[in-house]
């Protein structure tokens, strides 16, 4: 005898329009089962749901300000390079303007699809036919663009010299460092110093992206803020903050900045750090201690015992470098940074800057030497 089933009962359903929540009454058989009291709840709850931006519509925001940002401070800077006739430069920077405006085209195209508009509508904007539109830059074409950005254009550029006068015969002019007596240890009983494990070949410091990602992942780790809290905290969705904390997207500064505030961090300690994960020029705001004491936040604080134990530098030393007490080496300070598992390279702008402060104006050089670009 073949058994009768009976059919599973479906349970108390309520509208799913927010501001009705009536019952709803469904019956144990087939068909789709409703979901709103009436069709006047259903156009409503479609309609409040096209007006609240989902996770995704949020990153294709902030990925948006990101790259405009970025892209007027490019612009910004090639139009004083123009003016002042220096085309070599110019051109270096104009590369990176047109993956910028490559980067902005595609996420614009996502903000309007987000938006709902029609996909004919938009080619016509960009003078396209809609099939080449949705076959060339697809959403999945627009995402793996954003992903790689970082790794496509958040790097150094070098701006190449323009020919200019001669240098003057004078030797020019350096700064002294010298270490204090105690800044680094004692050599062997046999006159020889020990080698610095902070500078073994084969260790592979982390890149600034990765440092920065480091610092916010051990503020909010300190914090034992959630996701979600933190996603209050900055105006952002939490699964932008799960990015961010990951390493998957780098955020803009003011998102940096209020996740900063919101572990209970320092700004002036992350913004180095942002700056060089961003490619971006260090600001007169920022400080090597500020940005030596970053690159500590990002190694997790070990003590400064620990620290001396890898590199030929003092525990005093290197406290004094934390608190900007004195002026190191660079030597020291490179030592420092890849002992804390980072790249020295984006601290060089702060260290010149704090050599030029000590040693008072220098004399002018020719033309541009370093731009970092974003």
């Amino acid at each position: 005898m073949t058994p009768v089933m009976t059919p599973k009962d479906p349970g108390p359903a309520h509208c799913l329009n927010p501001g009705c929540g009536n019952p709803i009454g469904r019956s144990a058989g087939s068909g789709r089962p409703r979901h709103y009291c009436s069709d006047a709840c259903g156009r409503a709850y479609r309609r409040a749901r096209e007006k609240s931006p989902t996770p995704d519509a949020l990153a294709h925001n902030e990925f948006a300000d990101q790259v405009a940002d970025d892209l007027a401070r490019v612009i910004t800077h090639m139009l004083r390079l123009t003016h002042a006739q220096q085309p070599l430069a110019a051109l270096t920077l104009l590369r990176v303007v047109e993956g910028d405006l490559e980067d902005l085209k595609a996420v614009l195209i996502q903000q309007a699809r987000d938006q709902r508009q029609k996909n004919a509508d938009i080619a016509q904007c960009l003078g396209l036919p809609p099939e080449q539109l949705t076959r060339k830059l697809s959403a999945d074409a627009v995402r793996r663009r954003m992903d790689s950005r970082p790794l496509r254009t958040r790097t150094r550029v070098r701006l190449p010299r323009q020919a200019a006068a001669p240098p003057p015969t004078s030797a020019p002019r350096t700064v002294s460092t010298a270490r204090l007596p105690d800044q680094r240890r004692p050599a062997s009983s046999r006159g020889e110093m020990t080698p610095s494990r902070a500078r073994d070949p084969d260790r592979h410091p982390a890149g600034p992206a990765a440092v920065l990602t480091r610092a916010l992942s051990h503020l909010q780790r300190l914090s034992g803020k959630t996701l979600r809290e933190l996603a209050e905290d900055t105006e952002v969705s939490a699964s932008y903050v799960s990015r961010v904390l990951n390493g998957e997207r780098c955020p803009s500064w003011k998102v940096a900045r209020l996740l900063t505030l919101a572990c209970g961090g320092d700004p002036a300690e992350i913004q180095p750090l942002w700056a060089a994960a961003r490619g971006q020029a260090p600001t007169q705001r920022q400080s090597l201690p500020a940005a030596l004491r970053g690159l500590h936040l990002a190694a997790a604080r070990p003590r400064t015992d620990e620290l001396g134990e890898h590199t030929h530098l003092t525990p005093h030393a290197i406290t004094g470098m934390f608190d900007g007490t004195a002026l190191p080496a660079w030597e020291d300070v490179e030592e420092l940074a890849h002992a804390l598992n980072a790249e020295a390279q984006p601290l060089r702008p702060l260290w010149n800057a704090a050599c030029a402060a000590l040693a008072g104006p220098l004399p002018s050089t020719a033309g541009p030497v370093t731009e970092v670009i974003g």
